[in-house]
């Protein structure tokens, strides 16, 4: 396929946001996003702006094509639709529901994309397909909702989960809670989990309801142990199994201890890599838990659970280069829904890394700098669409997968990757601790606004005062 002419110098000295803009176009239209509504959608309806004014203007925040949400609205002439102050309060009424929708529609449709293209990297153990899952809560916004205006204090609009495949670099799921305050272990019973997925988890994951639903449905986990949460009976004494990145690994079979000791959890494995060097916090040793096969090796799960940083890594990319935090949006379900929205720029992103990797190989693309790749893709981005309007772009509808695959894999052969390597820094330095003794305090958002609404008194009536 052949991209028009007009763009044919962009596609040579500004290919990533070639790239960009086509994913995210394909993408974004093979979600079917104003049908979402039809399936997940319970109050939500689709009078005067449709789900997909909410999600071009969102996304084009989140890949910082513009400011701010009211630059993008304005910029997309939606003012002939209905009024700012109308899409502002109907973002904030945005189902959780249709969020989780749209990011787990278009992460297949990243995925295909990039399995097309021949951009996937291989499985941290091969055989498993593995996930890892961690919690993230968004920072505090402005004070612009009536209901915060009352307290100095920083307030969260909402907390989520996410769901990161390592192979393709896309989140592949998440779980909204507008509670900011909410634990991530009330959230367990909403994740899904399919045979021959290896589950890589942290600590705070390592609960014995959700470890059992794993072993259930014939999937395997690797989570760091939690004395208090998953008690164990040693079947065999602690032996050493040799030398590993960073320590020396240690093994035994133990089994889960408690009354539902039998559901599942008879027999696992615990691995003990005691590091060489004390970790950040101060801790010596790394316990593990699993259920994979011995066929899994001791060094192998040491390796795989130590790159779960990985996920940590894409959410300061989501924050620092795709603003899934908007300061401006304190309704918690229009934040979210922005996070949502800088997810789906974040797995366009992986599309282009995934075409990258074929064309210039995987150890270079390792050592790009996201950060100047962004960026690149932020300050040509307006002025290309000026030169090549929507309507001079090729339609998605008209592409096939492995057609637009060969496409991008030819216009990342364009990318002067040598341009855009990271620069090595130094040894960061060490914090001093706080000092002053004060405590900084979080409220969640959404309990302000339940107190407002439940809790405040009624408004009195007037009453017509007369002289005399």
């Amino acid at each position: 396929m052949k991209l028009p002419a007009i763009l044919d110098p962009f596609a040579k000295g500004a290919a990533p946001a070639v790239m960009m803009r086509l994913a995210l176009d394909w993408i974004l239209e093979r979600t079917s996003i104003n049908r979402l509504l039809e399936g997940v959608g319970e109050g939500q309806y689709d009078r005067e702006f449709l789900l997909a004014h909410f999600v071009a203007v969102l996304g084009d925040v989140a890949c910082g094509f513009r400011s701010s949400v009211r630059s993008a609205f304005l910029k997309r002439q939606l003012q002939e639709v209905a009024s700012l102050r109308a899409f502002y309060a109907k973002l904030a009424r945005m189902e959780l529901a249709v969020s989780e929708a749209v990011v787990r529609e278009a992460a297949d449709q990243a995925r295909e994309l990039i399995e097309a293209a021949g951009g996937l990297k291989d499985e941290p153990i091969p055989g498993y397909a593995a996930r890892i899952i961690d919690g993230n809560i968004l920072t505090g916004t402005d004070h612009r909702v009536e209901a915060t205006r009352g307290t100095r204090s920083a307030v969260l609009p909402g907390m989520s989960l996410a769901v990161y495949e390592p192979a393709s670099g896309v989140v592949r799921e998440v779980i909204l809670e507008e509670n900011a305050h909410a634990q991530e272990r009330s959230l367990f019973d909403r994740i899904a989990v399919a045979a021959g997925q290896l589950w890589i988890m942290d600590r705070n994951f390592c609960v014995r309801s959700l470890l059992d639903r794993i072993v259930a449905a014939d999937a395997f986990f690797l989570v760091r142990w939690h004395s208090s949460a998953l008690p164990y009976q040693e079947l065999e004494p602690l032996r050493s199994v040799g030398r590993v990145a960073g320590g020396t690994a240690f093994e035994q079979t133990i089994r889960a201890d408690g009354p539902r000791a039998e559901a599942g959890l008879t027999r696992l494995r615990r691995i003990v890599l005691r590091l060489d060097e004390p970790s950040r916090n101060g801790e010596t040793e790394i316990v593990l838990i699993t259920n994979m096969p011995a066929t899994a090796s001791a060094e192998d799960c040491c390796r795989t659970y130590r790159e779960r940083w990985k996920i940590e890594r894409h959410f300061q990319r989501l924050t620092d280069l795709l603003h899934c935090e908007v300061p401006t949006l304190g309704y918690p379900r229009a934040a979210l829904f922005a996070f949502c929205m800088s997810v789906v720029a974040g797995d366009a992103l992986a599309v282009l890394l995934g075409s990258l990797r074929v064309a210039h190989g995987e150890d270079l693309t390792t050592e790009l700098s996201e950060h100047a790749l962004v960026r690149e893709i932020a300050e040509v981005h307006p002025g290309m669409m000026i030169a090549a309007p929507p309507e001079l772009w090729p339609s998605p509808n008209g592409l096939a997968t492995a057609e637009l695959a060969g496409l991008l894999n030819e216009l990342a052969a364009n990318v002067p990757v040598h341009r855009m390597l990271r620069s090595p820094r130094g040894p960061k330095r060490k914090k001093k601790p706080a000092t002053s003794g004060r405590r900084i305090h979080h409220l969640a958002t959404k309990k302000l606004l339940d107190e407002a609404r439940n809790l405040s008194p009624p408004a009195k009536p007037k009453r017509n005062r007369t002289k005399g």
